[in-house]
């Protein structure tokens, strides 16, 4: 029997993120590998963050993590997303999943705004459906391809345990054995498809799994002409799998005019703040998973002010 019941009297002290909930979490639900989850039962709960419901498979560790946090565990993508999303922007989030990030920025952006979500996985593109139709979500639609920097067909490989791991790089030899679902997916040229949306979105998210620098050499026009804010995950050896660095794709970016900050969050008495960390665009090593990525001029530049630390100060997470 799965511990969804012993866990269960823990999960309102879980969800309120109160001191030591981690050590909490992990004591009662255990590692993201726990075999005792792999048959546990589907929840439906209402996210805090955004108050649309979550449909999630406690089998998989992030939706299960969501289950009892009652949000996506990737809180200071999140709080990026709260702090420089307005009412009437159009997002463009690369590598959707199965859309919890996209229901966020689909009550941030209002009923005035787009959100357009980029999955080329059947089964994530699935399930992001499902969660527009059980929110009566009317301002987000799907394009069921990835984006790189040509049009073509690749390989995505999607390992057990999680499926916003599925990737077009190459895949580690531990990842290839945990590989379930192989599937030739249709692969566009960003800036072609953003070409055909209404408009030019204020907002990018890109997150997949290595081939982030690839999808923004696709975008390099629209970066460089309507300059969005760019949010993208800056994992090394993620990158180094598509054969390509953080140094490398920190000099494109520079290029296009957009300066780096390392993301992550830091605990305020009983709340977690977004934490910012200006980067060297030259050298930028960092522990953080994301950076964001803004340019200079950009009045919203201005909102960043509360939440930037001095380098040495940077969290590690």
């Amino acid at each position: 029997m799965p511990p969804t019941r012993i866990a269960n009297l823990a999960r309102p002290y879980i969800r309120r993120e109160l001191p030591a909930w981690g050590k909490l979490y992990r004591a009662l639900v255990g590692p993201p590998d726990n075999p005792r989850w792999k048959i546990a039962p589907a929840r439906t709960v209402r996210g805090k963050l955004h108050h649309h419901r979550m449909q999630l498979e406690l089998s998989n560790w992030s939706e299960r993590s969501a289950y009892f946090l009652e949000r996506y565990y990737d809180l200071d993508s999140q709080l990026v997303f709260r702090t420089l999303i307005d009412p009437g922007d159009r997002v463009l989030d690369v590598g959707a999943n199965i859309g919890m990030m996209m229901l966020l920025a689909s009550r941030l952006a209002g009923p005035a705004g787009r959100v357009d979500c980029i999955e080329p996985n059947p089964r994530c593109a699935a399930r992001i459906r499902e969660h527009v139709r059980i929110n009566d979500i009317t301002n987000t639609y799907l394009h069921e391809v990835a984006l790189a920097d040509e049009n073509t067909r690749m390989t995505l490989r999607v390992p057990a345990g999680h499926t916003g791991m599925g990737t077009l790089a190459e895949p580690t030899p531990h990842q290839a054995a945990l590989i379930t679902d192989t599937v030739t997916v249709p692969v566009r040229r960003g800036d072609e498809l953003v070409a055909q949306l209404p408009g030019p979105p204020r907002f990018i998210k890109i997150d997949v799994e290595g081939f982030e620098h690839r999808a923004v050499r696709g975008l390099a026009e629209t970066l460089r002409n309507h300059r969005p804010i760019l949010l993208v995950e800056f994992v090394e050896h993620h990158l180094a799998r598509a054969g390509t660095s953080r140094r490398a794709l920190a000099a494109e970016l520079t290029d296009l005019g957009l300066f780096p900050y390392a993301s992550s969050v830091r605990r305020a008495r009983l709340r977690y703040r977004l934490a910012l960390t200006p980067l060297d665009p030259d050298h930028p090593a960092t522990d953080a998973t994301d950076t964001l990525w803004i340019h200079p001029d950009d009045p919203r530049i201005q909102r960043l002010a509360p939440h930037l630390l001095p380098p040495s100060r940077a969290p590690r997470r």
